[in-house]
C-alpha cells in the first residue's frame, strides 16, 4: 500500500463522520481526485468496502477491522537497491495496476530520479533469467511478461522475504518456551514414527509438530474443542496404533487431557502430514466439514491465485485450511479466541503471507458478520506459509504418480517403502489402484503394478509390490536417468540467459591464471554485470581454495553479488597455468541471488559435462561461440 493511501486510512480512522473529497486532499496535500483513485485502490487491493463513500463523503466501514490494514502498513521505508526493486515488483504484479508513476515512485522511496533509473536498470539484469522486463514510457513503468512468469517472480520475492524459512525449531521453541518443550515433544513424534515405520519427511515433521504445539498449549490454558463429530477417519490398523499411542504419550507428558473432538483433529493431522506427499481425498473431507465450507476453500484459493498469483489448491493445504476454517468460525461465534505466540513475528517477518491472511480474514468477517483478531489472521498466515514452504522443499523432486490395485492394504504398504526409501526424490503426488484415475494428475514419472491400458507421455516403470528391495536398483536408475534429463533441458532453456557471445574468449594469449580472470572480469565490468569489486573478491576466493579441478576452473565471488547473472568463458588450447594444474577451460561465475536456484542446476549440468575427458578434448578445439553452442547441446541430446 502507498504511503498516501496508508495516511488516508489514518485520517478517517480518528473521523466519526463522513468526511468530503476536499477536505481529505487539503489534509493530505493531494488533489481530489487522488483521493477518489486511492479510496478505489484500496478497495480492490482487498475485494471490500473497506472505505464507504456517499454524498456526504468517505467513512470507514467499521464492520470490519480496518485496523489491521493499519498495522500491516507500519513498515520501514525500502533503503537497500533489493529492497525497493521488491516493492517495485509487488506494487506493479500485485497492485494488479499497469503502470506505476515514476514520480510517484520516487516520492513514495524518498529518492531522486536517476536513482530510480539506476534500480530500474539493474532490475532489468537482475531479473533477466524470469524473461521479464522493466519498460519506462512517458513517465511511467511497466512490466512486460508472461503470467506464467510473473509468477516465478512473486514466488522468488515471498521465499526472499520469508529467509527461505517459513518456521523453524528456532522459532518454535522461542514461541512456546513458557509451555511446551518443544525439542522434546519433536522427539517423541519422530520415534513414534521410526517405531511404526512410518515415513514423515522433514517439512511434514515440522508441520505436525507447529500443529500440535497450538493444540497442547490452547489445552493447558483452558480452550477445548467439544463442537465436532467424534467419527474418526478411516484409517489402517496400523495407522491408529500410531496415533493412540501418540495421544497416550501426549496426555502423559502434558497436563492435558484430549477430548474426543480434539483426538479427532489430531487423527485428520496424522492423514495429512503422515505420508504427506499423498493428499487425503476430498471425500474424506466432507465427512467432517460441510460442502459449504469446502466450497469457502475453494472460493479463497481461487481468489488468493488470481489476486495474489499464488496457487494454493494442493490438497494437502485445503483439507488442514478448511478443518481450520471450520475451528476458526466456531471460535468467533463463542469469542473464544487462540492466542498466537508467532503472530508479531509473522507479520514482521512475511509481509506478503500475512497480506494474504489479512484478505482472507476480511472476507471471513464481513461474510459471516465476526471479528477475527490479530492472533487468528496469524494462524491463518502460518497454514498459507507453510504450503508455500511445503511447494519450495518439493520442486527440485520428481513429481510420481503410482498405480497399484489396494487388496489388503497393498497400496498403502508399497507407498510407504517407496517414501521412506526415494522421499528425497520423489515428490508422489497421488496413489491410485485405477489407471482412470490417473488422467486428472500432473506427473512426470509413473511407478506401476500392473500393465497399463495407454500410452503416457512420462517415463514409467513397472514394479512387483512384492520384494522392493530387489527393485532398489531398477528405481534409482530411473531417478538419475529423469534428474539428468531434466537438467539438461534446464541447461538448454537457460544457456543463453547466463552465456553470450561478447563473454566468451578463445584462445587468448595470456597463460596465467591472474590474466585471464583479469580479463574476464573486465568483460562482465563493461557490460555492467557487476561491480568495481568483484574481481577483488573473485580473487579473494581463489586464494583461500583453488576452483580448479583437472582442466577445468570455475572461478567465483564468494557472495552472489553480481548485477546479472553471467558466465564468462575463456578456452585454451594451449593452457593456463593454474596454480599446480594446467586449465583449458575456465568458466567465471557471475552470479546474482535471484538466480540461484536455476544457477544451481546449470552448475551441477556443467559439472557432470566436464568431468568428461573427451568432452575436454573436443571442446579446446572450439573456434567461436557456435562451435561451443553445438558442441554443448550435441553431447546433452538436446537439439538446437
Amino acid at each position: 500500500m502507498k504511503k498516501k493511501q496508508t495516511e488516508l486510512l489514518r485520517y478517517l480512522s480518528g473521523q466519526s463522520h463522513p468526511i468530503k473529497s476536499t477536505e481529505l486532499a487539503n489534509a493530505l496535500q493531494i488533489s481530489s481526485r487522488s483521493v477518489k483513485n486511492y479510496v478505489s485502490d484500496i478497495n480492490f487491493l482487498y475485494n471490500k468496502k473497506i472505505i464507504l463513500s456517499s454524498r456526504q463523503g468517505y467513512q470507514l466501514n467499521h464492520q470490519l477491522s480496518y485496523h489491521l490494514l493499519l498495522d500491516e502498513n507500519e513498515e520501514k521505508l525500502p533503503q537497500t537497491g533489493e529492497e525497493r526493486a521488491f516493492y517495485i515488483i509487488k506494487s506493479l504484479i500485485l497492485g494488479h495496476t499497469p503502470q506505476l508513476d515514476l514520480f510517484d515512485l520516487c516520492d513514495y522511496l524518498c529518492i531522486s530520479y536517476s536513482t530510480l533509473k539506476t534500480v530500474i536498470t539493474k532490475m532489468n539484469k537482475s531479473f533477466s533469467a524470469y524473461h521479464v522486463s522493466f519498460i519506462c514510457k512517458n513517465d511511467c513503468l511497466k512490466i512486460i511478461g508472461s503470467e506464467k512468469d510473473k509468477r516465478r517472480l512473486i514466488s522468488y520475492i515471498i521465499s526472499e522475504e520469508s529467509q527461505n524459512r517459513f518456521i523453524d525449531m528456532q522459532q518454535l521453541e522461542e514461541c512456546f518456551r513458557e509451555s511446551i518443550p518443544v525439542r522434546e515433544l519433536r522427539d517423541i513424534i519422530l520415534s513414534l514414527f521410526r517405531k511404526h515405520n512410518y515415513y514423515l519427511n522433514d517439512f511434514a515433521a515440522l508441520n505436525l509438530l507447529l500443529q500440535l504445539c497450538i493444540i497442547i498449549d490452547r489445552n493447558i490454558n483452558g480452550n477445548v474443542l467439544n463442537h465436532m463429530e467424534t467419527n474418526l477417519p478411516e484409517i489402517t490398523k496400523a495407522e491408529s496404533l500410531l496415533v493412540q499411542e501418540l495421544l497416550e504419550q501426549l496426555e502423559i507428558r502434558f497436563p492435558i487431557h484430549l477430548n474426543a473432538s480434539e483426538q479427532q483433529e489430531i487423527y485428520m493431522l496424522f492423514k495429512v502430514n503422515a505420508n504427506s506427499s499423498v493428499p487425503t481425498s476430498r471425500e474424506d473431507l466432507k465427512k467432517y466439514v460441510t460442502d459449504k465450507l469446502l466450497t469457502l476453500t475453494d472460493y479463497y484459493v481461487e481468489q488468493v491465485n488470481n489476486h495474489y498469483l499464488v496457487n494454493l489448491s494442493d490438497e494437502r493445504f485445503t483439507t488442514a485450511f478448511t478443518l481450520h476454517l471450520e475451528n476458526l468460525l466456531l471460535r468467533a461465534q463463542t469469542g473464544n479466541y487462540t492466542k498466537n505466540p508467532m503472530a508479531e513475528s509473522i507479520k514482521l517477518n512475511n509481509p506478503l503471507i500475512y497480506d494474504i491472511a489479512i484478505y482472507i480474514g476480511l472476507d471471513l468477517m464481513e461474510r459471516f458478520h465476526i471479528l477475527i483478531p490479530e492472533d487468528e489472521i496469524a494462524f491463518l498466515a502460518i497454514h498459507i506459509g507453510a504450503e508455500l514452504e511445503r511447494q519450495n522443499t518439493t520442486r527440485s523432486k520428481i513429481r510420481t504418480a503410482l498405480l497399484c490395485p489396494d487388496y489388503r492394504t497393498l497400496s498403502n504398504e508399497l507407498l510407504n517403502k517407496l517414501l521412506l526409501n526415494f522421499g528425497n526424490w520423489l515428490d508422489i503426488i497421488c496413489s491410485v489402484c485405477d489407471e482412470a484415475e490417473l488422467k486428472e494428475q500432473s506427473f512426470s514419472l509413473l511407478l506401476t503394478t500392473i500393465p497399463l491400458k495407454k500410452a503416457w507421455e512420462c517415463d514409467v516403470i513397472l514394479l512387483s509390490p512384492f520384494n522392493l528391495n530387489a527393485q532398489y536398483d531398477i528405481i534409482y536408475e530411473a531417478i538419475t536417468k529423469k534428474q539428468d534429463h531434466d537438467k539438461n533441458e534446464r541447461l538448454k532453456k537457460n544457456f543463453h540467459t547466463f552465456f553470450e557471445a561478447d563473454l566468451f574468449e578463445t584462445n587468448a594469449e595470456f597463460s596465467h591464471r591472474d590474466d585471464i580472470l583479469h580479463c574476464l572480469c573486465q568483460k562482465l565490468l563493461q557490460k555492467d554485470y557487476v561491480n568495481q569489486d568483484f574481481e577483488n573478491n573473485v580473487m579473494k576466493r581463489e586464494t583461500a581454495a583453488t576452483t580448479a579441478f583437472g582442466n577445468v576452473a570455475i572461478p567465483h565471488s564468494a557472495d552472489m553479488d553480481a548485477v546479472k547473472t553471467s558466465i564468462a568463458v575463456a578456452i585454451s588450447r594451449k593452457g593456463f597455468q593454474w596454480g599446480s594444474n594446467t586449465v583449458h577451460i575456465v568458466f567465471l561465475l557471475a552470479i546474482n541471488k535471484a538466480d540461484k536456484q536455476a544457477f544451481r542446476d546449470l552448475y551441477e549440468s556443467l559439472i557432470s559435462l566436464f568431468t568428461d575427458a573427451t568432452m575436454i578434448q573436443e571442446i579446446r578445439s572450439c573456434e567461436n561461440f557456435s562451435d561451443f553452442e553445438h558442441l554443448i547441446y550435441s553431447h546433452i541430446g538436446i537439439s538446437e
